[in-house]
């Protein structure tokens, strides 16, 4: 039987050959299947942080004034600590709450009230030359980068699906498909939001940077349909919330394609969400005929980035199949557990953000480019070596938004090509060099921050642990 293969030239020539090989070597193996990371990784760009920002500029939120503290203020730690050497603003949480609510209880008066539904078109235009809505939109962002940067990602991960409280699933979903109906088509474009120096505030003035605009390639199309066509179950493991990732299939047309998704879940009671990650009811979903989704019978138990991914492919996945996966698709290190700790992986395709050496993606840049130059690896010689291959796919941020034909990326506002976001990249890669590392030796020391100064991790189980 003729095999379905990668054939579009926009893949990086060694990114081609290695899911060609692993469909020629593995394709049609009991049990096989491949974890999708999905945002920045399925996706160029991440659609959770696109839908957030369509609920800030539409003011789609389910809660009101008086319940917006409870929301903003769920998981986080001391509340009263000055925060304002992270740089995003002064004061504590506390400071950043009241301000974000005095903002929003004015807006929730003179347009709301608030809802699922976008404020009609006559209003919105007077609310976003509204000073206050400024003041709320931009520090509802930014916000989100202080708590980033503030709090573990247990915390941080789950904290901006909370804006979905008081919607209900089925409006979650809707609102998710609004969002990539719009971004798909928006330019790419890095957006500054600043907070109105008119305004009295406790945090004072703040910015918040993001970036506007979605795409999911054709080379993620393609690449599905053939893992699909050769017998590989496709499986996404997102970090976004799972009604949105359900939305992005479906929408981008992916859903014929894949077996299931399991993503972030959070509580919800009388049918609507609340502020709370849901660790024992949230379940992954399978695809089923006619555009429809059913719930598996085991829970994740866990959160679905970091070690949660690993955690999760145990407990949902390993029931099913028996086995590890056979392949991973990555971008950054929310994704590095995953993709480096099953034995069972084959290959590793990182998709380049450019990302330092203190990230998760970076390193595996780093590795893929080892494994290539100077190990000299193949698919098949780095799994007879009981190695997993990792390779490295480029990509171009700027419009139209795609995979290039090489290793390196173009970032957004740049025109030319980089493989490493820096030297230090390159140093770490000639330490790997120097010290003739195995695989295993590069991502069990330089991943960890008690071995390593650029180190990112401080639980790892260790490269084929599981």
């Amino acid at each position: 039987m003729k095999k379905t293969n990668l054939l579009l030239n926009s893949w990086a020539d060694d990114v081609k050959k290695a899911v060609n090989d692993l469909i020629d070597l593995y394709g049609g193996l009991e049990n096989a299947y491949a974890v999708f990371d999905f945002d920045n990784t399925s996706s160029i760009f991440d659609v959770g942080e696109q839908l957030a920002i369509y609920q800030l500029d539409n003011m789609c939120f389910g809660f009101t004034p008086n319940e917006i503290e409870a929301v903003l203020s769920s998981g986080l730690g001391d509340m009263d600590r000055d925060l304002s050497h992270f740089g995003y603003g002064k004061g504590s949480y506390r400071d950043w709450i009241t301000d974000i609510k005095t903002a929003y209880t004015y807006l929730y008066r003179q347009y709301g009230p608030f809802c699922a539904k976008e404020v009609e078109d006559e209003k919105l235009a007077t609310l976003h030359s509204d000073e206050m809505w400024l003041e709320f939109a931009a520090k509802m962002r930014a916000m989100y980068d202080l708590i980033g940067d503030n709090e573990s990602t247990d915390v941080s991960y789950p904290w901006i699906l909370y804006w979905y409280t008081g919607l209900t699933a089925d409006e979650v979903y809707e609102l998710a498909m609004k969002s990539h109906r719009l971004y798909r088509d928006y330019p790419s474009e890095a957006v500054a939001l600043t907070s109105p120096s008119g305004v009295k505030s406790l945090a004072g003035v703040v910015t918040a940077d993001f970036t506007k605009g979605i795409t999911v390639t054709d080379n993620t199309r393609e690449l599905w349909h053939a893992l699909k066509e050769n017998g590989i179950d496709v499986w996404v493991c997102s970090a976004s919330q799972l009604d949105v990732i359900r939305a992005a299939v479906d929408y981008f047309g992916l859903h014929d394609d894949i077996t299931g998704i399991t993503a972030m879940t959070i509580q919800e009671k009388n049918g609507v969400f609340c502020p709370k990650y849901d660790y024992e009811t949230g379940y992954p979903v399978l695809a089923v005929e006619n555009s429809g989704w059913i719930k598996t019978e085991h829970p994740n138990g866990a959160q679905t980035q970091g070690k949660g991914k690993v955690a999760t492919i145990e407990n949902t996945l390993f029931p099913r199949y028996g086995v590890g996966p056979i392949a991973g698709f990555m971008d950054s290190t929310g994704d590095f557990n995953f993709c480096t700790e099953f034995s069972s992986l084959k290959l590793v395709v990182c998709f380049n953000r450019l990302r330092k050496s203190t990230d998760g993606g970076g390193l595996i840049a780093e590795v893929a480019m080892y494994q290539k130059d100077e190990l000299g690896y193949t698919l098949a010689s780095a799994n007879q070596a009981g190695d997993t291959l990792y390779v490295l796919q480029g990509r171009d941020e700027n419009d139209p938004r795609c995979l290039r034909n090489g290793n390196a990326t173009v970032a957004l506002n740049q025109y030319s090509e980089k493989l490493f976001a820096d030297e230090r990249n390159q140093e770490q890669l000639r330490h790997m060099t120097d010290a003739k590392m195995t695989t295993a030796d590069a991502l069990n020391t330089l991943s960890r921050k008690e071995t390593n100064s650029c180190g990112f991790l401080k639980e790892y189980d260790g490269y084929h642990s599981h």
